[in-house]
């Protein structure tokens, strides 16, 4: 058999049927006597010689499959995605929303630079302008990687802009995440080439999921003409709650892609600044401002007994990491049930028994079903999780 292109795509040989081929060639051309065995001088040329071809083979095959977007790797993958209109998503930054207060509208230069309680440096990424009065505005740590700052935390101008009268953030900042691989390249990817939204959500959904540092978000719509008590969202209004992503981009396409009239629920706000063009040829600002959410995050408590079926000692610290590495959506529940199945995943020989859920060390404990809010996500940290070997 030779390599060759067939319905499901490029055959190549193996191994030993290369090697069998050339043993016949050789046989053919100095005799049925030539010495082919492994320890052989002729034996490892052969054998030499087949390990070459094969490995062009191989070479042949990655480079064919990574002509498809669906299984290619590294660069290959990279340069595929233009096709889309992607690009991989590099190493980010950690970023923190700071509520900015002035006493006059400002602005705030490229590199506008506040220190945190550590002594660590977050700044700002590009000019914003803020009004006189309250604005958020995102800051970025000055290294990439996951720098953390707690609430309240990050109120230490470094850079002295006149008018800016405080700074602080309301909520912890958010960790910054580690290059795209490829798997979630390969998944977004795919989202990207689905049937294009129809509906005024989907269309704002899927436009929010695409900007930079986006992680996860959740849009819910009240169409009705009262208010939805469940979730404390007016009439004609929508609630968008986004992990990730810069403050003003996620203002500006909110903007952009709303209809017009349509309210929203939210703490944060942040203004986008549409300039038109007068028929005069000046230009005039339209200041819309917009409303949303970041998660809350809710500790996930587990606890369960854990015992070997082999003898051994049970692989604790593989189910504690499989349990802490699970990822968890905005609004998404916690079924104790399924947390069986991570942690039988993350190692062989064990039976796990008892797992119970809560919020609270304290409880109350439950076999069930948890969630954490409609705005609620769920995070699980290592000292979160308790396993008693039996």
């Amino acid at each position: 058999m030779k390599p060759e292109f067939t319905p499901g795509g490029v055959s190549i040989q193996t191994f030993q049927e290369i090697f069998d081929e050339l043993a016949a060639g050789y046989r053919a051309i100095y005799g049925e006597d030539i010495n082919l065995a492994p320890e052989s001088p002729d034996g490892q040329r052969v054998g030499i010689e087949a390990e070459a071809r094969y490995d062009v083979q191989q070479f042949a095959l990655s480079m064919y499959r990574n002509l498809d977007p669906d299984f290619a790797q590294g660069e290959a993958l990279n340069v595929l995605i233009k096709w889309a209109g992607l690009e991989r998503r590099p190493g980010t930054r950690s970023q923190v929303d700071a509520t900015i207060t002035t006493d006059r509208p400002v602005t705030l230069p490229a590199d506008y630079t506040v220190q945190d309680d550590l002594g660590q440096q977050w700044i700002t990424g590009s000019p914003v302008s803020v009004p006189a009065g309250s604005s958020t505005v995102t800051l970025y740590s000055r290294e990439f990687g996951a720098v953390e700052a707690e609430p309240g935390t990050v109120t230490e101008p470094v850079t002295i802009v006149l008018g800016v009268a405080g700074i602080s953030n309301e909520f912890p900042a958010l960790v910054g995440q580690e290059e795209e691989t490829d798997e979630q390249l390969r998944i977004r990817r795919r989202r990207s080439v689905e049937n294009p939204a129809t509906s005024t959500v989907g269309g704002l959904y899927s436009v929010l999921a695409n900007l930079p540092g986006v992680i996860d978000l959740v849009i819910y719509e009240n169409d009705g003409d009262t208010t939805d008590t469940e979730r404390d969202i007016p009439p004609h209004s929508l609630w968008v709650i986004i992990e990730g992503g810069d403050v003003s981009e996620i203002a500006e396409a909110i903007a952009k892609n709303k209809t017009g009239g349509t309210g929203l629920k939210g703490d944060i706000v942040a203004t986008y600044t549409e300039i038109l063009q007068r028929p005069g040829g000046s230009e005039m600002p339209i200041d819309h401002l917009m409303q949303f959410d970041r998660p809350v995050y809710v500790d996930l408590h587990i606890r369960a007994n854990v015992e070997s079926t082999d003898g051994g000692a049970p692989d604790v610290a593989a189910i504690t990491e499989a349990l802490v590495s699970r990822p968890w959506f905005v609004a998404e529940r916690a079924a104790a049930s399924a947390l069986y199945c991570v942690a039988y995943d993350s190692t062989d020989n064990i039976l796990l028994t008892d797992l119970e859920i809560a919020t609270s060390a304290a409880g109350p404990w439950t076999d069930g079903a948890l969630t954490p809010g409609y705005g609620g996500k769920f995070v699980v940290a290592p000292e979160n999780v308790t396993l008693t070997v039996i």
